[in-house]
């Protein structure tokens, strides 16, 4: 299940399951563009310290309310976990593989790629493409997770009778906003009222994320936390906090900043529905 990267999700709700918030989003392809078929946000009071599924009950509660309110008969959903929760790596494998050897690979080689046990592991890959630096091989990307970590997730869809189908990394998720000219030095930042959240990119997929405060955004070239400060940036929330974010990181490093444009012909999401709109996508890129 875990980074299936949206290639069975059609016509899936993207949901995401924020701090006090539950948002569902469907869209369809009508036309060459891009159509809003379920657009819902549903709180479920003040946000909670730290994980939210620490309240399924009152997560349950949203997701039901929010898909009634949606007016959506689909079910089936993709939900995204935060980059920071899975180990990705890109790793180097003969190019005559085939998918299911590539697997086997894989998972043979999981003692040295992850840090858990065989059977507690939720593992999916995608091959990127031939490998710049190995001949006669491509490049893999490996996302990986904890079993056990995914199955609190699992229940609370189920009890709110939603079929969970796909689970990505919300990194990745977000990539599909990017406009297609943007190259692996440009970065999303996320902005919402309690924080705001960078993503970035290494190798074209590699995720990389950092959770940073409104009113303490992280300054400087060099970076920290393993993570480079991008060379161009992105932004995508409220108007008032996009605008303000813009101004400031502008003044304090001179990163070329700028809002995210429209993508995919719908209309600009905001902050909170921008991956949930992201995940809903997954299927139609």
């Amino acid at each position: 299940m875990l980074g299936r990267y949206g290639r069975d999700a059609s016509s899936l709700l993207g949901i995401e399951i924020a701090s006090g918030c539950v948002r569902i989003a469907q869209v369809r392809r009508h036309k060459g563009r891009y159509e809003k078929m379920a657009w819902v946000q549903q709180a479920f009071g003040p946000p909670s310290a730290g994980d939210s599924l620490r309240e399924p009950d009152r997560v349950v509660a949203a997701l039901r309310s929010a898909h009634q309110s949606s007016g959506s008969h689909q079910r089936r959903a993709a939900v995204a976990v935060p980059a920071s929760q899975v180990i990705c790596k890109i790793c180097q494998l003969p190019a005559r593989l085939g998918s299911q050897q590539v697997e086997a690979h894989l998972l043979a080689e999981a003692d040295r790629f992850f840090p858990f046990p065989l059977e507690d592991l939720a593992l999916d890959f995608q091959v990127l493409g031939a490998s710049r630096s190995a001949p006669d091989a491509v490049d893999v990307l490996i996302a990986a997770s904890r079993h056990s970590a995914l199955q609190a997730l699992q229940a609370v869809f189920e009890a709110a009778g939603l079929d969970l189908q796909v689970v990505e990394v919300d990194t990745i998720a977000l990539r599909r906003l990017m406009p297609v000219e943007s190259n692996a030095a440009a970065g999303l930042l996320r902005v919402e009222a309690d924080g705001a959240t960078l993503h970035g990119w290494q190798q074209g997929m590699l995720p990389l994320r950092r959770e940073v405060l409104p009113d303490a955004l992280p300054v400087g070239a060099e970076g920290s936390e393993g993570m480079p400060w991008p060379q161009r940036l992105l932004v995508v929330g409220p108007a008032q906090s996009a605008q303000a974010t813009l101004a400031r990181l502008g003044q304090a490093c001179g990163v070329p900043c700028e809002p995210l444009p429209d993508p995919n012909g719908l209309v600009s999401p905001d902050g909170g529905m921008a991956l949930a709109c992201a995940l809903a996508l997954g299927g139609l890129t």
